[in-house]
């Protein structure tokens, strides 16, 4: 998996070396932040799942300004915010409202989510929408999410490394078979 990944991400020479961004080498030419490691990975993951929730389109750019200085992978941050889109955007704001209603007490009343329509023309027209449905439920909502990008981080960056654990004791079990039979074969 990381070989594939390796030969079909960015290099960290593309992006210090274009021209366009060589202004940003000072802070995108560190190693750790391109280099595929544990930690550093489910540094990213955590990162992603917490910008992945802010409204709007600079879930990326926030992703990348906040793992900079970290030292996280900012490919598996990137990509990490791609788990909201429109389709779960609305879905995953309502959990967190409900969240909030259970550490609030308070009583959950339905506040229906603005229609939107799937062509881009009208895709602006809905952020003014959006925008008062996020008023509407004022602090029971910046709650729910404040908890909710908690729980989505820490089972991120836990789950990242005990998957990529899990990945390297059965690399290494696989290459252990190998070579016992390897070791094993009549010459």
């Amino acid at each position: 998996m990381k070989r594939f990944l390796r030969n079909k991400l960015p290099r960290r020479e593309s992006i210090t070396g274009n021209k366009y961004l060589r202004w940003l080498a000072p802070w995108l030419g560190h190693p750790r932040l391109w280099h595929m490691h544990r930690r550093g990975v489910a540094m990213g993951v955590a990162i992603g799942l917490v910008t992945g929730l802010i409204p709007g389109p600079v879930q990326i750019l926030l992703a990348l300004l906040i793992a900079i200085p970290l030292r996280a992978n900012i490919l598996a941050a990137a990509a990490t915010t791609l788990y909201t889109n429109p389709l779960t955007f609305i879905p995953l704001y309502i959990l967190a409202y409900g969240i909030g209603t259970l550490v609030t007490g308070e009583s959950m009343h339905e506040i229906a989510p603005p229609e939107f329509t799937a062509t881009l023309s009208e895709f602006w027209k809905i952020i003014p929408d959006m925008f008062h449905w996020f008023i509407s439920m004022g602090p029971t909502l910046l709650i729910g999410l404040f908890i909710q990008c908690l729980i989505f981080a820490i089972v991120g960056y836990i789950g990242t490394m005990l998957i990529w654990r899990c990945a390297v004791s059965t690399m290494w079990k696989k290459r252990q078979r190998r070579h016992a039979l390897n070791r094993n074969k009549p010459t």
